[in-house]
């Protein structure tokens, strides 16, 4: 009886972790899609100085929350994530606009990707 109780214990604390984990997770997503619409209006309006501060705030924020995706992701999707970020403020700062842009959209596809992986649907669990 004490071995069940134990073993019901353990996974109710291993779906609330899970469930924590994912809500952490594509809440990040979500701040870095939003950072990178605001970080594209100021690409467009031909605001780099704006552009580059939040460019190297994603930056910070992508590594300041690295702890969650490292026990959650596959690293070599946070890492493709991160050099994107850091390849985007180093275009930004060299105001090559249109290899920016194309980095930025490769920023927000990668988060959009990474996100739509942790919905639970039956092609994610096949």
């Amino acid at each position: 009886m004490r071995n069940s109780i134990i073993s019901v214990a353990l996974f109710i604390a291993l779906l609330v972790g899970l469930f924590f984990l994912n809500n952490k997770f594509v809440k990040l997503c979500n701040e870095i899609i939003l950072k990178c619409d605001l970080i594209e209006e100021y690409l467009n309006n031909y605001e780099e100085d704006k552009a580059y501060e939040d460019a190297v705030a994603l930056i910070d924020m992508i590594i300041e929350e690295a702890d969650v995706p490292a026990i959650y992701l596959n690293h070599v999707d946070y890492d493709l994530l991160k050099n994107d970020a850091l390849k985007l403020s180093l275009y930004i700062r060299g105001e090559d606009r249109a290899e920016s842009l194309a980095t930025l959209h490769s920023v927000r596809s990668t988060a959009e990707h990474l996100r739509d992986l942790q919905t639970p649907n039956l092609k994610n669990l096949l």
